[in-house]
């Protein structure tokens, strides 16, 4: 898997422990922007039907639908982020 945060490249079993961080930069690993089920504007921003809200997208949490991400590049899901922002300033 790769850290959504500093993209560096990650030797980690298949299954992520809840609380498990990068031995590069330090972020959580258990995260939605880690997630392959990572859908923003989706409901709840997931693609798996009724999960239960996550309020902070980039800190560890306790989801049982957790798959890790094993693309170096969440660009597309980035741009996503950034159009929504600029349409709600707008």
């Amino acid at each position: 898997m790769y850290c959504f945060k500093c993209k560096k490249k990650l030797d980690t079993p298949k299954k992520v422990g809840f609380r498990d961080s990068c031995l590069y930069c330090g972020a959580d690993l258990h995260v939605c922007k880690n997630c392959r089920h990572y859908a923003p504007g989706k409901p709840n921003d997931c693609n798996v039907p009724n999960t239960e809200f996550v309020k902070d997208r980039e800190r560890f949490n306790f989801c049982e639908d957790f798959s890790p991400l094993d693309t170096p590049s969440m660009e597309k899901t980035h741009r996503k982020d950034e159009i929504a922002k600029k349409l709600f300033k707008d």
